[in-house]
């Protein structure tokens, strides 16, 4: 397996409000040095507000003098925006606000070259009730012809038993329209993460690494329940060659002498040992 790794935009960053996850205003553009000394090859963007960068011109060129002048890619938007600003289960007003930022997000991936948006739709987002499945679908449909005139994917990470999340999938029939997997949720939710790799596999088009207790938080890579032995065979199984985006527990919220910088290392070691073995 040659995956290229990437590390979840902010944890290179002093947390922002003590929040776990967070657009790092202040020091996104250190992320980029820090990112190639340590030797990721990729961040992952994080949208999470209208002030963010990617959403200006100005910001856009910002972003791609910074890719440019390191070693280091951005393949992946994280929209988290739309984890408060819903795409279903509201006003029709409230809706088309929310799409036309999501199309306008599309618009500048595509100047960039990102290839791909992910949508959250986990805790306050949950698509878990029927009709909220079926609301989303027709939905997101409606932008697949955007999509496919940008070439961009949307990836969906959901909280939705694999069998139900793959009858979504193939509801949309579309390249366009695919899977992030994260491991460390898919564990919390007590699913098999063999079983869901395998039913999911051609979906797949992207993947967090994190750890988490069973029902519980998300802990330091290696500290919860995830076997990544089993992990990462079930992906060489299905011959999985996109990005791993490592998404691990903060160790600098609770603890004053933890360094952001050195988790993220500890953190990059941790996975390619596992590749390495593969």
């Amino acid at each position: 397996m040659r995956n290229k790794i990437g590390v979840m935009q902010g944890r290179l960053s002093n947390p922002v409000n003590n929040e776990i996850q967070a657009f790092p205003m202040m020091e996104w553009k250190e992320e980029f040095s820090k990112a190639e000394k340590i030797g990721y090859d990729l961040i992952e963007w994080i949208f999470d507000s209208l002030e963010n960068p990617i959403m200006s011109d100005k910001g856009v060129l910002e972003m791609e003098k910074y890719i440019q002048n390191y070693k280091i890619e951005i393949h992946s938007v994280c929209a988290d925006y739309f984890m408060k600003n819903l795409l279903f289960d509201l006003p029709k007003k409230e809706l088309e606000r929310n799409f036309k930022v999501l199309i306008k997000l599309i618009h500048q991936c595509s100047k960039l070259g990102i290839e791909m948006i992910e949508l959250p739709f986990v805790d306050s987002s949950s698509l878990l009730e029927k009709n909220k499945v079926n609301e989303i679908f027709n939905n997101l449909k409606s932008i697949i012809p955007l999509l496919e005139e940008k070439q961009i994917v949307i990836t969906l990470e959901t909280d939705l038993p694999p069998d139900q999340f793959l009858e979504l999938l193939n509801k949309f029939n579309s390249s366009h329209i695919k899977a992030n997997y994260d491991i460390g949720n898919s564990i919390s939710n007590g699913f098999d993460p063999k079983l869901e790799i395998s039913i999911l596999k051609d979906h797949i088009f992207n993947i967090h690494i994190k750890d988490r207790i069973f029902h519980g938080n998300t802990v330091t890579l290696g500290k919860g329940d995830v076997d990544f032995d089993i992990f990462f065979t079930s992906l060489k199984k299905i011959n999985y060659e996109k990005d791993l985006i490592i998404q691990g527990a903060r160790e600098d919220l609770n603890r004053e002498q933890s360094d952001p910088v050195k988790t993220c290392t500890k953190y990059l070691a941790f996975v390619k040992k596992y590749l390495s073995c593969l």
